[in-house]
């Protein structure tokens, strides 16, 4: 069993993240699959940006931890409300209410 997790080695122009703003998660016995696409305005469907493919006892373990720091999160910034999170769309800005300063 590993104590610590490995040192990850990164070529600077890894480390600049790509943006996905909806993910797909497909299963098998041996593997889940974790898509992650973005979808933008006038484009019909979501590009592929990242695939990740893991093994069900890393999942189990990823999901663990995402568990962990969504509740540290929620801890500092407050409780993420995810309703309507799975609907798709995109608004014309001009159609939206007005956004005022609290």
């Amino acid at each position: 069993m590993m104590k610590q997790p490995p040192q990850i080695n990164a070529d600077a122009s890894d480390t600049d993240g790509v943006y996905s703003n909806v993910f797909f998660v497909a299963a098998s016995r041996a593997e889940f699959i974790l898509d992650f696409a973005r979808v933008v305005p006038g484009v019909n469907g979501a590009r592929l940006k990242s695939r990740i493919i893991i093994s069900p006892h890393r999942m189990k373990a990823l999901v663990k931890t995402l568990e962990t720091q969504v509740k540290s999160y929620e801890g500092k910034f407050g409780k993420l409300d995810i309703d309507g999170q799975n609907s798709f769309g995109f608004q014309n800005p001009s159609n939206e209410r007005e956004i005022r300063p609290e």
